[in-house]
C-alpha cells in the first residue's frame, strides 16, 4: 500500500487533516506547538480506493531540544520511504522562514509534492499571503479548511490521481490472514516504545530517556512467522490524579484506554528498576476488566545487577502485586540489547490462542462437578450444569437455583477450569449465572 505523508511546520492543522481523512480523532489536537512527537498512520479508504496516511511531527529548521531533534531525524528518515507528500501551510496567517526551509528539503528529497493551504475559511484572508505561498515553487496550492471539512474530497481524490499516475494499483486487497491487535501500556518511560521498536527492528516510536515522550498512540502492521500483528504502542498512563482536565497527558490517557479496548493482547510493560506499582496495578486491572490477553514483560533487565539471581523476586513481586491476572505469562527483556524479544513474540501468540479457545461442555461439567464433590458449594447454592458460550474472552454459563454464588467459590471454579480442562494461558475467564428453577 503506497504511502502519503503529511508534513508541515508545528501549528498549521497536520493532524486536525490527518483526522479527518482517516475519519475519526486518533491523533492529538490542541494549540500549542510540537504536540504531535511520534508519526501517526492509518488507512485512508475513499470509495473502492485505499492508502496509508501518516501524520508526522513539525519540522523545525533549528530544533533547540532533544525532542525536536529526535522528531525531525525520524520525519526526515521517511522523508526517503514516502510516496507522496502534502505540503501544509497556514493560508491564513502566511508563511515563516520554517515553511521556505522545508520547502527546499522536499525540492531536494525529489518526493512528488500536493501543496496544500489549510485555514482558507475566508478567501479575502487568503489573498492577503497568497503571493507569498506561491513563491514556494510548488503547483498551485489546493486551498482547504480541515477544521471545517472544505475541499477535502477534491485533495483525496487528487492524491488518488497521483498515486495512479505512478503505477499504483489503489483497490482493497481482501487478506484471509486474522490480525493479532497488541497495545503495549505502562507508566511513562517504562520502555514501551524501545519495545516497540525492537519488535519492528527500526525507530518506529520515538525514544529519549525523558518521561512522556509518546503522547499519541502509534501502530504498525507487522507480519512474522507467516502472521500478522498490529503493533500499538501507548501514551505512558499517569495517575488520574495528576492529569489536568483537558490537558495533553488527559487525551493521552483517554487514547491509551481506547487502544487496549481496540486490542485482543495487552502488554503491560514494568520498569525492572522501579518494580510494579499501584499504577501498573491499575493497567492490568483496565485490561483484565475489559477481557483482554494480558502479557507481563519486566523491561531495561540489562540495569539490573545479578538478574539470573533475582529473577526470582519478580516473579514473587508479580504473584504478590498481579495475583489477579496470574494466568499471564512473565517475560524478561531488554529492549537496548533485544534480549526476550523471540519470548515475548511467543507469549503474545500463546495468549492470543487462549483468548480464542473453545471446550467441551462435557469437559466443563465433568470437572466442576468433580470439584463440587471434594469442595461443596455455600449451603442452599446449587450449581446445575455450564457451559463455554462465548470466546474473546472465554465465557462460562452455569445454571443455578437462583442463589449468589460468592466471588471465593467463583475463584475456585476458574482455577479448576484452568487447572483441569485448558490452562487460558494469558486470558481471563469470565463467569456468568443463570437461575433454572
Amino acid at each position: 500500500m503506497p504511502t502519503v505523508l503529511i508534513v508541515g511546520k508545528s501549528n498549521v492543522g497536520k493532524s486536525t487533516l490527518f483526522n479527518k481523512l482517516i475519519g475519526r480523532k486518533k491523533s492529538i489536537v490542541d494549540n500549542k506547538e510540537g504536540v504531535t512527537r511520534d508519526a501517526v498512520s492509518d488507512r485512508v479508504l475513499y470509495y473502492d480506493k485505499e492508502f496509508q496516511l501518516v501524520d508526522t511531527c513539525g519540522i523545525f529548521e533549528n530544533p533547540e531540544d532533544l525532542f525536536t531533534k529526535k522528531t525531525k531525524e525520524n520525519t526526515l528518515k521517511m522523508l526517503k520511504e514516502a510516496d507522496l507528500v502534502i505540503f501544509v501551510v497556514d493560508g491564513r496567517n502566511g508563511l515563516s522562514s520554517e515553511d521556505y526551509y522545508l520547502a527546499d528539503l522536499l525540492r531536494k528529497s525529489g518526493v512528488d509534492v500536493i501543496l496544500v493551504a489549510n485555514k482558507v475559511e475566508s478567501e479575502k484572508k487568503f489573498l492577503n499571503v497568497a503571493a507569498d505561498i506561491y513563491t514556494l515553487g510548488f503547483d498551485e496550492p489546493l486551498k482547504i479548511s480541515a477544521e471545517h471539512g472544505k475541499n477535502l474530497d477534491e485533495l483525496i481524490e487528487k492524491v488518488i490521481d497521483k498515486l495512479e499516475e505512478k503505477g499504483f494499483d489503489l483497490k482493497p486487497k481482501k487478506d484471509d490472514k486474522e490480525i493479532i491487535r497488541v497495545a503495549f501500556v505502562g507508566r511513562p518511560n517504562a520502555g514501551k516504545s524501545s519495545l516497540f521498536n525492537s519488535l519492528l527492528n527500526s525507530e518506529r516510536a520515538l525514544v529519549t530517556p525523558i518521561p512522556g515522550t509518546t503522547r499519541d498512540s502509534i501502530d504498525e502492521m507487522v507480519e512474522m512467522n507467516g502472521r500478522k500483528y498490529l503493533f500499538i504502542d501507548t501514551a505512558g498512563l499517569r495517575r488520574k490524579s495528576k492529569v489536568e482536565y483537558k490537558s495533553i497527558d488527559m487525551y493521552s490517557n483517554v487514547r491509551s484506554i481506547r487502544s487496549i479496548e481496540l486490542a485482543d493482547v495487552v502488554v503491560i510493560v514494568i520498569d525492572s528498576l522501579e518494580g510494579i506499582t499501584h499504577q501498573d496495578q491499575r493497567i492490568a486491572g483496565i485490561a483484565e476488566n475489559r477481557g483482554k490477553a494480558t502479557v507481563v514483560v519486566f523491561n531495561k533487565i540489562d540495569l539490573i545487577s545479578k538478574f539470573k539471581e533475582r529473577k526470582s523476586e519478580f516473579l514473587y513481586q508479580f504473584e504478590e502485586k498481579l495475583y489477579f491476572i496470574n494466568y499471564s505469562p512473565v517475560v524478561f527483556t531488554s529492549a537496548v540489547e533485544k534480549r526476550g524479544i523471540g519470548d515475548l513474540l511467543n507469549s503474545i501468540d500463546a495468549a492470543y490462542k487462549s483468548l480464542h479457545h473453545r471446550v467441551p461442555t462435557s469437559a466443563v461439567n465433568a470437572a466442576i462437578q468433580r470439584m463440587m464433590m471434594f469442595t461443596p458449594p455455600p449451603r442452599g447454592l446449587k450449581i446445575l450444569y455450564g457451559a463455554q458460550v462465548d470466546i474473546k474472552p472465554p465465557t462460562f454459563l452455569f445454571f443455578t437455583n437462583g442463589k449468589k454464588v460468592p466471588e471465593s467459590y467463583q475463584n475456585l471454579m476458574r482455577r479448576t477450569i484452568r487447572e483441569n480442562i485448558y490452562s487460558f494461558i494469558g486470558s481471563p475467564i469470565f463467569l456468568k449465572f443463570k437461575p433454572r428453577h
